[in-house]
């Protein structure tokens, strides 16, 4: 066997798969002293919240959100049905996802 080092057959060896990779943040956040978003608190902070089907497949028939407009602190509430009224459109995905039956997700 005709078996030769190169700095590709090295690198393989020191960065293969499953190999550990030192990172410059980890000492920070493995000390507890990382800042995260959650961390930072300043004045006129909003905070936003998305409630999803508990569901899978499930379908909405209907959402009032009537109420929860009207509750203290509340900015704003955005339903689908806003959404595409004010002209946005969905979110496609770069991986084409197919239907169970194998027609093109929408």
């Amino acid at each position: 066997m005709n078996f030769h080092l190169t700095d590709e057959s090295l690198a393989i060896e020191k960065f293969g798969i499953g190999q550990p990779v030192l990172r410059a943040e980890d000492p920070v956040l493995l000390k507890g002293q990382g800042t995260y978003t959650d961390d930072v608190s300043i004045a006129g902070q909003a905070f936003m919240a998305m409630v999803r089907s508990p569901h899978a497949h499930g379908a909405l028939l209907s959402i009032d959100a009537t109420t929860a407009r009207t509750m203290p602190g509340v900015i704003a509430i955005y339903t689908a049905a806003d959404l595409i009224a004010a002209g946005y459109g969905g979110l496609p995905s770069k991986v084409p996802f197919k239907s169970r039956d194998g027609s093109p997700h929408d």
